[in-house]
């Protein structure tokens, strides 16, 4: 299920990753005069040890139970959040990427017990990270946030892994396995298992776990099979293994440290590739465009990362509590074979991105009570991000000849300069019980960046050299330039009643740029065989600022654990964008401001004979300023509307949900267009109460609906001045079946 009251939330940066003494379980207080009370103790995204009712926020927390059911029965991680949070875009069916899902419009900061799956480049893998069999839970705080700085415009999400001490006392163990299929006429068939092993015990618990799943062919609701996707890659034909574990020691009542690691790999191996036509002509010529099997490639889109995460815990440090935090991230991430740029290229070429990145992250904070009803944290957080990048340019003959279908390695060049982006922050986050019913809370943090780009030939070049055209080129110059944020946060909550509160919130957020994005291009002059540099886009010249994003929130929320209503309206502003100037190869960040705003909504009843329904909704608009009025903002990056709901019905150990999700259009100012669609899917759960067996199945796209998939919408918006938009008609899985058995023992 889906909790907003009910459940405990940990979105602070550390403690996420330990629990322990430092998050109470929600629990019911019955109050003598009337219906249940709902008293959680939570530490929120204030970074403090809240009561929800308290929070001025909005929260979503997705629990394992809502997960497991919708993922043993066919869903995406990202499928299920949008399903479940209503500021969250809709996912686009087998899309890798999560490009374009934003959250209340903007970009959502992604973490994994506290550490950052969002990186200096804007990769958009940040959910291809984790098999939801590893999950304990998700939650989710909408609109930009003061406390985590960087890359959370939007918000945080934030992925919560299972631990030992989440688990009861003692030896268990846990076995999943399943299959599903939209039974498509070649190689339709999808399979996953996992297994677990975890022990908790009075002074120390640990979980070992590995989950795999291998995926087949899709098909869409007319039987064809989908567009094999050249841009961001699809998650057809894939096979992900997920190895996690942890150990926790408590070593007394008041301090804990715990270590956990993990292993992720996500490889596609196509045999199926989209045929170009002969001497490539299909990128103009739709008609030459088809899925064809027979594809070959040296060099595959895969998504591999490996992590550590230390943390330690003290309750009494002088007084205080004390959360400490050290992580270490490794990505490797490969996308699939694409026409090299033509902006400055001396030639049409194909190349696979390759792109790795380390990430180090230090997390130190302390809680302190000074005055009955005070709450302060303060702390500072340090990370270092480092970027390094190349691509695979394939032998062109041999593309050209097979219509795209074969690609073989002739050499490997360099794609965007080394970076390494360093941050320093430190924040100060109180939180005041007024009265009885008033919480006031607040606080600042100071963000100081420094991004450090390494001298860099230019990729276009580089590739001509490795043809043959010319010898040597001139280096774009490096350098490094630094950029500091003050973010600013306040909220109220008044509780009128046991059972319903209002909250109002203002908070800043504070966006990256891409520095990879713009950096170490340069526009050359062939002479004499070397490529002499004219101009370029370089940090001495184009020094890249961060820009700040003003983010207002006014929200009501109702539970008294029958019948739950939340809304919040939301307004988002950013007075400056980046921009890139094509002719002068400068970058700069202009006076032009970005808005987002909206409405969120979500509503659920628990009814007679075992029914409980629920809906919910998000009306959003994007709109970028220009010449003193507002436009429509591009398809490419503005979120869409939705609308959903479910009914459930429960009797015993059987339950069965049927659930549906309407997107609706969305335009821009270039006349293109997200068509909207609906889809249904139907879900659900025998439980074998002797055997600890759950038995789950679910129909994903009940009514076999064909449609567009706003990613395949936005590919075209991005990606369409290259080719024709057959190449970019990214479609959705048509119906699917899935079926599967978990035993704990």
């Amino acid at each position: 299920m889906i909790g907003k009251w009910n459940v405990g939330v940990s979105l602070m940066t550390i403690a996420v990753a330990v629990g322990g003494n430092n998050v109470a379980r929600a629990q019911s207080a019955q109050s003598s005069s009337g219906p249940t009370v709902l008293e959680p103790i939570v530490i929120t995204g204030s970074r403090i040890p809240q009561e929800i009712s308290r929070t001025a926020r909005t929260i979503y927390v997705v629990d394992a139970e809502a997960i497991e059911a919708e993922a043993r029965s066919g869903k995406s991680l990202q499928q299920i959040l949008a399903e479940k949070v209503p500021s969250f875009d809709p996912a686009s069916e087998g899309a890798r990427t999560a490009y374009g899902q934003n959250l209340r419009g903007r970009t959502a900061l992604i973490l994994i017990d506290g550490v950052s799956m969002n990186s200096a480049r804007g990769l958009s893998r940040q959910f291809d990270s984790i098999d939801p069999f590893n999950i304990e839970r998700v939650e989710v705080l909408s609109g930009a946030t003061a406390i985590y700085g960087g890359n959370a415009t939007g918000g945080v999400i934030n992925i919560i892994t299972k631990k030992g001490k989440d688990a009861p006392e003692g030896l268990q163990g846990e076995v999943t396995a399943g299959l599903g299929s939209g039974f498509g006429r070649t190689r339709d068939i999808d399979r996953n298992g996992a297994g677990a092993v975890t022990y908790n015990s009075e002074n120390w618990d640990a979980r070992f776990a590995i989950a795999g799943n291998q995926t087949g062919a899709f098909y869409d609701g007319s039987g064809t099979m989908l567009t094999p996707d050249i841009t961001q890659t699809s998650t057809a034909f894939n096979k992900r293994i997920d190895f996690m574990g942890s150990v926790g020691v408590q070593i007394d009542d008041n301090r804990r440290f715990e270590l956990s690691g993990q292993f992720y790999d996500s490889a596609q191996d196509s045999p199926f590739g989209l045929y170009l036509g002969a001497g490539l002509a299909g990128i103009r010529d739709p008609n030459l465009v088809e899925t064809r099997d027979g594809y070959r490639s040296d060099f595959n889109p895969r998504t591999r990362r490996t992590m550590v995460n230390a943390t330690y815990t003290d309750d009494d440090f002088l007084g205080q509590e004390l959360l400490l935090q050290g992580s270490f991230r490794r990505e490797e991430i490969r996308f699939h074979p694409f026409p090299g740029s033509a902006i400055f290229s001396p030639f049409v070429y194909f190349g696979g991105s390759s792109q790795d990145t380390d990430y180090y992250s230090l997390k130190a904070s302390m809680i302190s009570e000074p005055l009955d009803g005070l709450k302060i944290t303060y702390g500072i957080d340090a990370d270092r991000d480092s970027l390094t990048s190349k691509q695979n340019v394939f032998d062109f003959l041999t593309v050209a000849t097979t219509g795209a279908m074969d690609f073989k390695t002739r050499g490997i060049t360099g794609l965007y300069p080394d970076i390494d982006v360093s941050t320093l922050a430190g924040f100060i986050q109180g939180s005041y019980e007024a009265t009885d019913r008033l919480t006031v809370n607040g606080g600042v943090r100071y963000q100081y960046v420094t991004t450090e780009v390494s001298s860099f030939a230019g990729a276009a070049q580089q590739v001509a050299v490795l043809n043959g055209v010319g010898s040597s080129i001139d280096s774009i110059p490096g350098g490094d330039v630094s950029y500091d944020a003050a973010l600013f946060n306040a909220g109220v909550t008044y509780e009128l009643t046991d059972t319903q509160q209002v909250y109002a919130n203002f908070s800043q957020g504070f966006e990256l740029p891409d520095p990879a994005k713009y950096y170490g291009v340069g526009n050359y002059s062939l002479v004499g065989g070397r490529y002499v540099l004219l101009n370029s886009v370089n940090v001495a010249d184009s020094a890249l600022q961060a820009i700040k994003t003003n983010s207002f929130e006014l929200g009501y929320r109702f539970n008294d654990d029958t019948y739950s209503f939340e809304t919040a309206a939301y307004y988002s502003l950013s007075d400056r964008s980046i921009e890139l100037d094509r002719t002068t190869l400068a970058v700069d960040v202009v006076d032009r401001e970005r808005r987002v705003y909206g409405i969120e909504a979500s509503a659920s009843a628990k009814l007679d004979y075992g029914f409980d329904v629920g809906s919910s909704a998000h009306w959003v608009k994007s709109e970028i300023k220009s010449d003193g009025g507002w436009e429509k903002e591009s398809i490419g990056t503005a979120s869409v509307s939705k609308l959903g709901g479910y009914v459930g019905w429960t009797k015993d150990n059987f339950n069965v949900k049927l659930a549906g999700q309407h997107v609706f259009n969305l335009s821009d100012d270039d006349n293109r267009k997200i068509d909207g669609y609906t889809l249904f899917d139907l879900t659900g759960a025998y439980r074998f109460e002797a055997q600890d067996t759950t038995l789950r199945f679910g129909v994903m796209n009940l009514f076999d609906k064909e449609y567009t998939t706003i990613w395949g919408a936005r590919a075209n918006a991005l990606y369409g001045a290259l080719a024709n938009q057959a190449v970019f008609d990214y479609k959705g899985r048509g119906r699917t079946f899935a079926v599967s058995l978990t035993k704990v023992f």
